[in-house]
């Protein structure tokens, strides 16, 4: 069977909600609690903490097991999914290292790869530094949408500027770190 390629971006995109990356704390420091209890230690709908426990399994993190009328996720990557494994571990590492006033960092990084654009750019700048113009003849991205997405890149960490000269700045955290191995060559 082929494994199943979900969109990096798509991933990135998911792991930026904040409600998502508490539940994955949340999963990490209180294994083997129901869905309605982990809504409930957060503060947060139970129909909110399901629906957001499956937009992390879809992407291949997590493992649902049925207990009779309790639903318990847990640590787990999809084989099917080629990316869930290093993510998975990466995100683990991550939860288990730092406190969660950090959880904000993994948001931050995975909102810088959360677009198709801005992995784009990215791939640019890892085959050279370049100025926001020649990124712009590189990537044929407008003006306006450009600027944008550099934006996101810089608050990731992933790119940093030198005066007029963008250029990507290999990540030290275990999340970026995972993200990069996984986009295509340079």
């Amino acid at each position: 069977m082929k494994p199943l390629s979900p969109t990096l971006w798509r991933t990135c995109r998911m792991l930026s909600g904040k409600n998502r990356i508490r539940l994955l704390r949340h999963i990490n420091e209180h294994p083997g609690e129901s869905v309605t209890e982990r809504a409930k230690s957060l503060g947060i709908g139970v129909s909110d903490a399901s629906q957001e426990l499956r937009r992390i399994q879809s992407r291949g993190l997590l493992q649902a097991d049925n207990c009779g009328a309790r639903v318990i996720y847990r640590f787990g990557a999809d084989p099917l999914v080629y990316s869930a494994a290093p993510i998975l571990k990466a995100i683990c590492l991550s939860l288990a290292e730092r406190p969660a006033e950090a959880d904000e960092q993994i948001r931050t990084i995975a909102k810088g790869l959360g677009h198709r654009k801005r992995i784009a750019l990215l791939q640019s700048l890892r085959r050279s530094p370049k100025s926001a113009y020649a990124l712009q003849q590189d990537t044929r991205m407008s003006y306006g949408s450009l600027h944008l997405h550099l934006q996101g890149l810089l608050e990731s960490g992933l790119v940093r500027r030198n005066e007029r000269i963008y250029q990507f700045a290999p990540p030290k955290h275990p999340l970026a770190r995972a993200l990069i191995k996984l986009l295509p060559p340079a």
